[in-house]
């Protein structure tokens, strides 16, 4: 997995998420992991694209567009849908295929209104272990000002195989 993932345009027919997973930025190397679901209809919905994708650090937009509440600034809940997906993603990254991880754990404080343009969620490691995981996901506007910071603990659950 490279560090410093930049999505290309490359294609695999055999996979059946293959347009979905390559349009919201996920490496190929991860394909396998996601036959079942692909990135989730949620990720869809909220058009979350990756733009680094490493077990260190995990990164994402999301566009305020859309995904607002009554008063038209961005919704708490698509922000926190946004830390949880990185969080989630990142725990499944630290399991490398061995297990399934499960939130426990979100929380999240909103600093600033998120008012337009794109948001960048950036997700870095506080805890890795052998049954659990804590990531802490922060959230930046346009002008790199951090609009929330969130935390998330997920167990790991072994994979029936």
């Amino acid at each position: 997995m490279n560090e410093n993932f930049t999505p290309q345009p490359t294609q695999s027919s055999a996979h059946p998420f293959a347009d979905q997973l390559a349009r919201h930025g996920v490496p190929e190397s991860i394909w396998p992991y996601l036959t079942h679901n692909g990135v989730g209809e949620l990720v869809e919905k909220l058009q979350i694209v990756f733009t680094e994708f490493s077990p260190q650090r995990l990164s994402a937009t999301m566009p305020v567009a859309g995904n607002t509440q009554v008063y038209g600034i961005l919704h708490g809940g698509a922000s926190a849908a946004l830390a949880e997906t990185l969080g989630s993603m990142a725990a499944a990254l630290h399991g490398a295929g061995t297990s399934q991880p499960v939130g426990v754990d979100l929380n999240i404080t909103h600093h600033k209104a998120g008012r337009s343009g794109v948001v960048t969620a950036q997700c870095t490691p506080v805890h890795l272990g052998a049954r659990s995981t804590c990531h802490e996901i922060i959230i930046s506007n346009d002008a790199g000002q951090r609009i929330a910071t969130a935390r998330i603990t997920n167990m790991l659950l072994p994979l029936d195989r």
